[in-house]
Parts: C-alpha cells; sequence; structure tokens
C-alpha cells in the first residue's frame, strides 16, 4: 500500500508539472497556428470519413450529427478566411466545407429532426446548415455548382425570414415546445450573410428582430437567456456559459454595437480566473447549478463547454491575447496527442471538443493582430497553486517520516 500511494502521488506530480509545461507551448506566428489548427482538420476529417463520427456523436447528443459537421465546415471556413491570398488553403476549405454542408443537408440527418415545425425541421436545424452556407458562399466568387448553392441559400433564408414574420416572438422553436436563443443567432447570423452575398433584402427584419430582442432580456443579469418560452419569449431559464458565448459569437457578426454591449455584462458576470487560469463560468456569479448535456462537466463553478466556445468570442471583442490564454489551458489540459499529420485532444475520446477548439482557434485568426503573444507571466499564479499542491502531497505522505524525524531530532537538542 506504501509504495502505491507513492507510484500514484508521483503519477499525480506527473500530470501536473506536464499542465504546467504545457501552458508555455509556442505556437505564436500566424502559420505555426494555422498547421496546427490543418493537424486538428486533419483527425476530424479522417473520423468523418472512415470511422463514421457523425453517427458516433449523434448517439451522445441529440444534435451530434450536424454540430460536429457544421464545426467542421466551419473550421475550414474561418482558417480560409483569415488566409484569403492562400488558394491551395481556400480550395480545400471549400471541399471540406461542402462535404460538411451536404452531410448536413441530407434526407438522413432531417429525420433526426420533426418536420411539423415552422420553418420545418426547426431553427436548430435550419439554423446551423444556413449559417454554414453562407460562409461557404463568402469563400470564394466562383466554384462548380455555386448557382445550386446560391438558391439553395435563397430558399431557405426566405423559410427562416417567413417563419419569423409569422411569429409572435423573436424565439423560434428548435423542437416541439421548446426554444434555445442560441439557436436562433445563428439562424439570424445567417440571414446578416445575406448582404454580402446578396443584398440587404433581410436588414429591416434583422433590425426588428433585434428590438424585441432587447425587449426580452434576461432581467436578473440583462444578458440573453439561456432557454424561453417560445409564445411568449418570457426567460425560463437565465443566462448561461454554455449559451452565452455562442450567442456572443454570432451576435457579434449581426450587430456589433448591442453585441459589445452584451459582451460587457457577461464579463463581468461569467468570465474569470480559476487557480490563475482564464476560465468561464457556468452560472453567473452567485448562482450555481450543475452540468448537464449542453455545458459538459461543472467543476468548481467552471463550464466546459462554454470555456471552449470564448476562445472565438473573446477575439472578437478585441480580448485577443485572453483567447489565446483561453486556449493554452485548454491545450495544458487536452491532453494532445500529434501523429501522422494529425492532431487530437483527450485521445481522441471526445472529437466534439476537437470541433469546438478548432472552430475557436481558426476564428481567432481573424483577428491574430491583436494577439500579443502571451509573453508575460499569466501563468505564475498556477504554477505557484500548482507547487503548493505537490508540496503538500508529498508532505502528506511523508508526514510520519517528518514527525519521527522532528521528534529525534528535539531528542537530540535536549
Amino acid at each position: 500500500m506504501k509504495y502505491f500511494k507513492f507510484i500514484l502521488i508521483a503519477f499525480i506530480t506527473l500530470i501536473i508539472l506536464r499542465i504546467n509545461l504545457k501552458l508555455h507551448s509556442e505556437n505564436y506566428s500566424k502559420q505555426e497556428v494555422e498547421n496546427d489548427i490543418v493537424l486538428q482538420l486533419n483527425f476530424l476529417e479522417d473520423e468523418l470519413k472512415s470511422h463514421d463520427l457523425a453517427g458516433r456523436m449523434q448517439q451522445i447528443f441529440p444534435e451530434g450529427n450536424v454540430f460536429i459537421n457544421a464545426l467542421y465546415g466551419l473550421s475550414w471556413c474561418e482558417l480560409a478566411l483569415a488566409s484569403p491570398g492562400n488558394t491551395k488553403l481556400t480550395n480545400k476549405a471549400l471541399n471540406e466545407a461542402l462535404f460538411a454542408y451536404n452531410s448536413i443537408d441530407s434526407d438522413k440527418t432531417r429525420l433526426t429532426f420533426p418536420n411539423y415545425l415552422n420553418p420545418e425541421n426547426g431553427i436548430f436545424y435550419d439554423g446551423w446548415r444556413n449559417y454554414l452556407l453562407s460562409k461557404i458562399l463568402l469563400l470564394k466568387t466562383s466554384f462548380e455548382n455555386k448557382e445550386k448553392y446560391l438558391a439553395q441559400y435563397k430558399t431557405q433564408s426566405n423559410l427562416i425570414a417567413t417563419a419569423l414574420e409569422e411569429s409572435k416572438t423573436p424565439y423560434l422553436q428548435s423542437y416541439a415546445g421548446h426554444s434555445w436563443p442560441a439557436d436562433m443567432f445563428v439562424a439570424m447570423a445567417s440571414l446578416s450573410h445575406y448582404q454580402k452575398v446578396f443584398d440587404e433584402t433581410y436588414a429591416p427584419l434583422i433590425k426588428r428582430w433585434l428590438t424585441e430582442v432587447k425587449n426580452n432580456l434576461d432581467t436578473k443579469t440583462g444578458l440573453i437567456p439561456h432557454k424561453v418560452d417560445f409564445q411568449s419569449a418570457h426567460t425560463i431559464e437565465g443566462a448561461r456559459g454554455c449559451s452565452i458565448g455562442l450567442i456572443l459569437r454570432m451576435l457579434g457578426e449581426i450587430d456589433y454595437g448591442f453585441a459589445e454591449d452584451q459582451f460587457k455584462i457577461a464579463d463581468s458576470l461569467f468570465i474569470e480566473t480559476t487557480f490563475g487560469l482564464p476560465s468561464m463560468r457556468e452560472y453567473p456569479v452567485g448562482e450555481f447549478g450543475l452540468g448537464d448535456i449542453d455545458s459538459g462537466p461543472v467543476i468548481f463553478g467552471v463550464g466546459f463547454s462554454g470555456t471552449i466556445v470564448m476562445i472565438g468570442t473573446l477575439a472578437m471583442y478585441g480580448e485577443a491575447n485572453l483567447a489565446e490564454q483561453q486556449y493554452k489551458t485548454i491545450h495544458a489540459f487536452g491532453f494532445d496527442k500529434v501523429r501522422n499529420d494529425q492532431k487530437k485532444y483527450l485521445f481522441g475520446i471526445l472529437p466534439m471538443a476537437d470541433a469546438f477548439i478548432a472552430w475557436g482557434r481558426a476564428t481567432m485568426l481573424n483577428y491574430y493582430q491583436n494577439v500579443k503573444h502571451n509573453k508575460g507571466s499569466w501563468y505564475f499564479s498556477f504554477h505557484l497553486y500548482s507547487l503548493l499542491f505537490c508540496l503538500l502531497i508529498w508532505l502528506l505522505l511523508f508526514r510520519k517520516r517528518l514527525v519521527h524525524f522532528y521528534k529525534t531530532a528535539n531528542k537530540v537538542g535536549n
């Protein structure tokens, strides 16, 4: 038992040492970061095309198929948009994003969602499908079958807009009787791109929608709520970390002024440090709650899903330096493995996390000029906490010997 305790504590110490060292990862140049993201996407590509990743994620998450494909396609889009002069990268991104879109826009995927809602299949499905398509259309001025995809974008945008005009509230249903505002923001971000692809047809609708959103904020926090009553827009569940990060990510593309106001509130209620490292609370300051399928595990108040999503969101709001710190923290705890031109986290057990990380990092590249490369001492507090913790567990292991040594020393002294 004594040797088992020694081996266990030595193992824990080595893990803590590894985490501390990984905080000093050196992907400082834009090209290095781009290459590293490609390694992540190579892993996801292999899993999607050869190991039924979409099917596996669907067994774990209610929207796993759509989410993993959408995030994969969007990661490629953001990566290419950050390097517009790289033709080879843009072509690869276009092909992979279209692969992801076609996987979502399939009868097999649609069967997962109810077909009797307005819009058909619900705003989660229609929103993410249209958002990915809008990003694809922004990649290149022309490509094979682009006219077909332009026509689909027009049709899908019109379905979303029509459903919203017929709704009494700003939030459409994701599933029968259930409405999560984050899904609506994805859909509206897809409409906001319409003016870049075609014209400002939906500008008045978006303006009216934003007014309704502002009139139905969570009264406790002043933020956009996590879940609402689809018939009245009244808050069912207030703002949460797992959704507000995504909402801010999309709102920044719809109305940056309103988004900045929301970000300032979220910053004061959700963004903090835990043991000296940047993190995202799952519940606002003063509230306690448990984790669920949306948030993932909640440990010391930190929501893992929200923390990962914030990588890209922080960069959008002028906090690219903090965004990089956030990534380095996730990287340190993610136990990454690079092999055969692929990079995966957590030994590849949960690729959904890999997809969110890749999307956040690719988004951050679009704001890379603001990154200060984190060469300061932001990680010093965590190093200190780690040292104290390691000292404590080793002292506990050898406490009997230390007590014996102390008593012996006293006898000799006397």
